[in-house]
């Protein structure tokens, strides 16, 4: 962020100053309030409202990567790398990502959350900019997405069309970004499927970490991520229910159908989503079959998981882990 600022023509000391820290202190992690301060004061200094696309499209420094970023670059493929970032993405970032998959193309949800601020639009702008970015970035090729939604008509919103390359609709439902099956199929020239197996059980971990926290305040906590956090530490050769991860959380299964409800998101989409996440981990390990992947996550059938991750992926299991 730092550095897409200071390309921006943003003098980082004299943004410091202005947010009330020492230029050291940008190195170092913020309080909520600093950052909150940081971020509006940033805003102001930026040479146009639009800036947050132009920074999240800036060609990305893979060594300013942190374990999120280097969990995707190492993924075989851009579709799986969005999955590890959507995943993981709230390590490091206020933006949540949902995906939406259908038979062509993908739809990325992007949704800031907490309170709406002055910079809640420029963040979603720059989160919608980065995933184009990591996409040309690491497959080398010219990725144009088939289109952009905006919740918003904002008075720059000529820019999107512009700086996207593609159609942009705005007053939507949600903002999101779609990118075609094609080009979510394309391998990532840094794939290593080893080295993204170590970086995600990094994450991993510092997922549980969070999810531990966010169980123990649930009553403050998203639903959602404490919902994924427990199913993916109870879903192995059964399905958890709705019922059995509220007893979980300590809550009582229409209190949390009711937070789920009010977060925009439903349970059965949670579930796949976790079962997702873990093939695609075993997937990565090679250590088990197809058959024992399917029954690891609570599939009946082999055939059934296979119609299952095709559905979410465009691939077969076998493909998947061929290109991975």
């Amino acid at each position: 962020m730092l550095d897409g600022l200071q390309k921006a023509g943003i003098d980082l000391d004299q943004l410091a100053a202005r947010a009330g820290l020492e230029p050291q202190d940008l190195r170092r992690p913020l309080t909520p309030q600093q950052a909150d301060r940081l971020f509006v004061v940033a805003l102001e200094m930026a040479p146009d409202p639009s800036a947050g696309i132009s920074l999240g499209l800036q060609p990305m420094r893979a060594e300013l990567f942190n374990v999120v970023g280097f969990a995707g670059m190492t993924s075989g493929t851009f579709g799986s790398g969005l999955v590890r970032i959507a995943r993981y993405n709230a390590l490091v970032s206020a933006c949540r990502i949902e995906i939406l998959d259908g038979a062509d193309a993908s739809e990325f949800r992007i949704s800031h959350d907490g309170p709406q601020r002055p910079y809640s639009r420029t963040r979603i702008d720059i989160q919608m900019g980065t995933l184009l970015s990591f996409g040309r970035t690491f497959t080398e090729r010219a990725i144009v997405p088939l289109r952009v939604s905006l919740s918003e008509r904002p008075h720059y919103h000529p820019r999107y069309a512009e700086l996207f390359g593609c159609p942009a609709h705005f007053d939507q439902s949600h903002d999101a970004i779609v990118f075609r099956r094609s080009d979510l199929d394309l391998p990532l020239v840094s794939a290593n499927p080893h080295m993204a197996a170590l970086f995600e059980e990094a994450a991993e971990r510092d997922l549980r970490s969070s999810a531990g926290s966010e169980r123990s305040t649930a009553s403050a906590a998203s639903a959602a991520s404490a919902v994924r956090g427990a199913l993916k530490q109870h879903l192995h050769l059964k399905v958890p229910t709705v019922a059995e991860v509220a007893g979980e959380l300590k809550l009582s299964t229409r209190t949390l159908q009711r937070r789920l409800a009010q977060e925009g998101v439903r349970f059965t989409r949670l579930l796949d989503e976790a079962r997702m996440e873990l093939a695609q981990r075993h997937l990565l390990r090679g250590q088990a079959s197809l058959t024992e992947i399917a029954h690891m996550l609570g599939f009946e059938e082999a055939n059934s998981f296979f119609r299952f991750f095709k559905r979410w992926t465009g691939k077969t299991p076998a493909d998947f882990r061929r290109s991975d």
